[in-house]
């Protein structure tokens, strides 16, 4: 399985302002990319603060699609969407999740929510909430591309456990500051000799955003 996130942020790194208040960072052109980044995917994944933002289903949206490509945006090839389905995984330490059915009952969703323990939504997996434990659930599944839209302190886990191929990364005009704002990557933090090293692939700047792929370099073999 491999996995990739998507992820805007400010030109200092924040992804959020230091309240945590939810805004989209974005154009509608970066929101339209992110469906294209879900079409190529089988599954998306967030944690349950990300969730409590923002309670929807994490799937495609064909007309942000249709747009883009009239926009003649550089990178919008995607496979069909009809007929498909995607696994919307969710990490949560605590089950305090929304419970709207227009989440919850949409039929292109299949609920996969992993917590410590079980409660009363589809698809919980009670048991250890690590990205391997996870990452080894959802490849049983037939999960072949995985989408992280989570927040940092998650993503560090991914990449600390070494399952992260590449990141999406849109970097926003904009500077948000503020001690304690959430930064692309959060948690305990990395050495600089453990530190993911990267490999940029494309960086196409578009407007006033700049829109970047990155690979995460493996160490050699000793």
């Amino acid at each position: 399985m491999r996995v990739i996130s998507n992820t805007a942020i400010s030109l200092d790194g924040r992804i959020a302002t230091a309240r945590y208040d939810h805004h989209a960072l974005g154009t509608p052109l970066d929101r339209a990319y992110m469906s294209v980044l879900r079409a190529r995917s089988d599954a998306v994944l967030v944690g349950g603060r990300t969730f409590r933002n923002w309670p929807l289903p994490l799937v495609p949206d064909a007309s942000a699609i249709a747009q883009l490509r009239e926009a003649g945006f550089p990178d919008a090839d995607c496979p069909p969407l009809a007929g498909r389905t995607w696994v919307n995984a969710i990490v949560t330490r605590t089950l305090d999740l929304p419970t709207g059915d227009r989440f919850w009952k949409d039929p292109r969703v299949e609920p996969r929510v992993y917590a410590p323990t079980e409660g009363g939504l589809p698809g919980i997996v009670a048991g250890s909430t690590d990205p391997v434990s996870v990452a080894a659930d959802l490849s049983r599944r037939g999960v072949k591309l995985l989408l992280l839209e989570c927040g940092g302190d998650l993503l560090s886990q991914w990449l600390a456990a070494g399952l992260v191929d590449e990141l999406y990364v849109t970097v926003c005009p904009l500077l948000l500051g503020g001690q304690g704002a959430p930064s692309l990557v959060d948690g305990v933090g990395f050495d600089y000799a453990s530190a993911p090293r990267l490999e940029l692939l494309h960086a196409h700047p578009v407007g006033g955003e700049l829109y970047c792929r990155y690979a995460v370099v493996r160490a050699e073999p000793d």
